[in-house]
């Protein structure tokens, strides 16, 4: 029994099926009409997109205990092609490759990393999906499972994360990775198999290259353009464009506008946001150029267009955030936002969405219900 399908085992055991700008001139103008009763308002622990990642994990755990590897990546080419997702917008082809390299991570993270004989059993796994790309080299998710896996092995090979006399062998080891991982992508179009999880590979492995900066805006472009609506795009690419000397502000602004226009006929604003929630919580430069109340009726778009509860909690914790980085200079479209947001558009609040404790989130809805206006989100558009 290979290695991997004893973590199986563990995992499927652990899972369950159980499932004062215009803003502000609209509220004010909005104070003295009559006020809707605000909905009946609960808290739940378990969210939805926390319930259905468990049902994928089971279901891809469940295969790997059983070392159906083929079946394991017809699946995930199924998902892939309809680019199904939960309510929060996690992508179950995402989860499911996350599972199926998650017994090849936890080997890595319980090895000591004092010799690289640690890697012994890593290694054999590492050969195992090698094996079964090779068996099928037209099946893109099994070339896109063996290339992170030497990813995989390539990350924990870098220098820091060993003793000093090894530094320079495991320099050399993560580097032979990157270029085996590139080796076999070499051979996939993302475009021509319109496959999101080729692109995102590609980025990640010039991301982590030593030499694949200058490939990373392309390949981003590569990857968004399959799945424009995908947050963990946004936010991978966020962490390479906080650094300022990989991208300068035009750039960055350009980024957002293509971003907004890119998702407008579905999702409003709500690319804006998509763009710079996670650019926002790495950048504080980004916060001097941004504009807020974009910001503010993108995070509402999300909310009200996706008609998703998760993402309203979401786009609520968002604005919740962005007001704290501001302390008392916050632009008042991103109070104003909250409190209506809170008030009227979430019925159902997970706390395990949130950044901040469930009491903080019982005041902002105290807060919501006595001092903002009811006012309807077509009448504030309209003043936008």
């Amino acid at each position: 029994m290979r290695v991997i399908q004893m973590f199986a085992r563990r995992l499927a055991a652990s899972l369950t099926f159980a499932h004062r700008n215009k803003a502000e001139t609209a509220v004010e103008s909005a104070a003295s009409a009559p006020k809707r009763k605000a909905a009946p308002q609960s808290f739940e622990a378990n969210d939805p997109d926390d319930m259905e990642y468990r049902v994928i994990a089971r279901h891809i755990a469940d295969l790997m205990l059983a070392d159906e590897w083929i079946e394991i990546a017809d699946q995930i080419a199924e998902w892939e092609r309809a680019l199904d997702q939960t309510p929060g917008g996690l992508r179950f082809h995402e989860i499911a490759t996350e599972v199926a390299l998650s017994g090849l991570q936890s080997l890595i993270d319980s090895a000591p990393h004092a010799a690289f004989s640690d890697l012994e059993h890593a290694e054999y796994e590492l050969s195992c999906f090698m094996e079964t790309h090779l068996a099928a080299p037209d099946n893109h998710v099994l070339a896109v499972m063996a290339a992170r896996a030497h990813l995989m092995m390539g990350e924990t090979c870098r220098a820091d994360h060993w003793p000093e006399e090894l530094r320079t062998e495991a320099w050399r080891r993560m580097a032979r990775s990157y270029v085996r991982a590139s080796d076999i992508l070499d051979s996939y179009d993302a475009r021509a198999r319109m496959s999101p999880l080729v692109a995102e590979t590609k980025y990640l492995t010039a991301k982590g290259a030593p030499a694949g900066a200058h490939r990373i805006p392309e390949l981003f472009e590569a990857w968004i353009t399959l799945d424009p609506s995908n947050p963990r795009i946004y936010d991978t690419h966020a962490e390479w464009l906080a650094n300022p000397d990989n991208a300068s502000q035009q750039t960055i602004l350009s980024l957002a506008e293509e971003a907004l226009e890119r998702t407008e006929d579905i999702l409003g604003f709500g690319g804006y946001a998509l763009f710079f929630r996670p650019l926002l919580a790495l950048s504080d430069d980004a916060r001097s150029f941004y504009n807020p109340e974009f910001y503010a009726t993108g995070l509402l778009d999300l909310a009200t267009l996706s008609a998703s509860q998760a993402d309203a909690n979401r786009a609520a914790d968002a604005l919740a955030q962005e007001i704290d980085q501001c302390g008392s200079d916050a632009p008042a479209a991103l109070r104003d936002t909250l409190l209506m947001l809170v008030r009227n558009e979430i019925k159902v609040f997970y706390p395990r969405l949130w950044t901040r404790p469930e009491d903080t989130i019982r005041g902002l809805i105290d807060e919501a219900a006595n001092t903002i206006p009811d006012i309807a989100f077509d009448d504030l558009s309209k003043a936008a």
